[in-house]
């Protein structure tokens, strides 16, 4: 043989030595996973199911899947398909391989082998997709909600080939035939899958507007009493502010009529309570806390309303402006 193809013949058979040497790569792995399903207030996982995605847990190389079948299953072996948070609420999810799907039981083995494995290898990085959604539950109390799915799987996967397979990839304890599927499937590759969700504190406010009417003068005008209803998450202690208006001067609240160098203003102040002097304002001690509502203070259940009721007055010692129609905004916020 002219040395030339010696040489060849030579790098041949070290080349397939490589390929069938046991230091060859696994064709897949299993690694722990999280699904992050976001944060939403508590008003909104009351009323919308919340969704998200995130690897199964399980990623092979699918550059020789063309090479020959393959062999994938799942099982789940323990979940309370529920997310945990606060106080021990809970809520309930479902778990599923395909977008809106239905949910994987418990303790039944999931045959994935008719799917093309490009295909069941869809998510990022080559991995198995598994889709989440919560089930709608009010009352919930703010905080981090989490769950898991604990999930085994069963693989026999081509690791080495050329043209055709020469090695397959196993979980643990998988014999498979040179044909067909396997006949002893073993301990298969166990993998926990945290979700979490992030329930945030939110408020509904009614606020009715204030309307003086109307008066030739200043000191014509009556105070006003008006009532604020604020319904806040479960559990959350809060206060109320309100800011200066739109239209404020220093410590002043004012209602405007015009715009410009045309504009006139109208003094006016808001109070605590329908019978108190103390200004109601948005920083430090003149907030209200939500315990010194004049309804149903202290009671946090995100049904039952608090109602601040105040009262509103302009101000007396200013000289009458122009005619128009005065008007202001003020914001109501909560802090908790």
């Amino acid at each position: 043989m002219p040395p030339l193809t010696r040489r060849l013949a030579i790098a041949l058979a070290l080349a397939a030595a490589a390929l069938l040497g046991p230091g060859r790569a696994a064709a897949c792995t299993v690694s722990a996973a999280s699904t992050n399903l976001g944060s939403a207030s508590s008003y909104t996982v009351a009323s919308t199911s919340q969704a998200g995605s995130g690897s199964a847990g399980l990623q092979c190389d699918v550059t020789l899947a063309l090479l020959a079948t393959h062999y994938i299953a799942l099982r789940v072996d323990a979940s309370t398909f529920q997310l945990t948070g606060p106080g021990g609420q809970t809520i309930p999810f479902v778990a599923s391989l395909t977008q809106n799907g239905p949910q994987l039981p418990l303790n039944t083995l999931q045959n994935l082998s008719s799917t093309p494995l490009l295909t069941l290898l869809g998510g990022a990085g080559n991995t198995v997709p598994i889709y989440f959604r919560t089930t709608a539950t009010p009352a919930l109390r703010a905080g981090t909600y989490t769950g898991f799915l604990d999930l085994r799987w069963y693989y026999s996967v081509c690791s080495v080939g050329v043209v055709a397979c020469l090695s397959y990839s196993n979980s643990p304890g998988l014999t498979r035939p040179l044909a067909g599927t396997p006949t002893v499937l073993g301990t298969g590759a166990p993998v926990r899958i945290t979700v979490s969700l992030v329930v945030q504190n939110d408020c509904m406010i009614t606020a009715p507007a204030a309307t003086f009417g109307s008066a030739p003068l200043v000191g014509s005008f009556n105070p006003i009493t008006r009532t604020i209803l604020i319904r806040c998450s479960a559990g959350a202690a809060y206060s109320v502010g309100l800011d200066d208006g739109a239209n404020a001067d220093g410590s002043f609240r004012r209602m405007r009529a015009g715009t410009g160098a045309a504009a006139s203003y109208l003094r006016y102040e808001i109070y605590k309570t329908a019978g108190s002097t103390e200004r109601w304002g948005a920083t430090g001690s003149a907030r209200r806390s939500s315990a010194s509502a004049e309804s149903n203070p202290g009671i946090y259940d995100s049904v039952t309303s608090q109602g601040y009721t105040y009262r509103a007055a302009i101000l007396p010692g200013q000289v009458t402006p122009p005619a128009g129609d005065y008007a202001d905004t003020v914001r109501v916020d909560v802090a908790f």
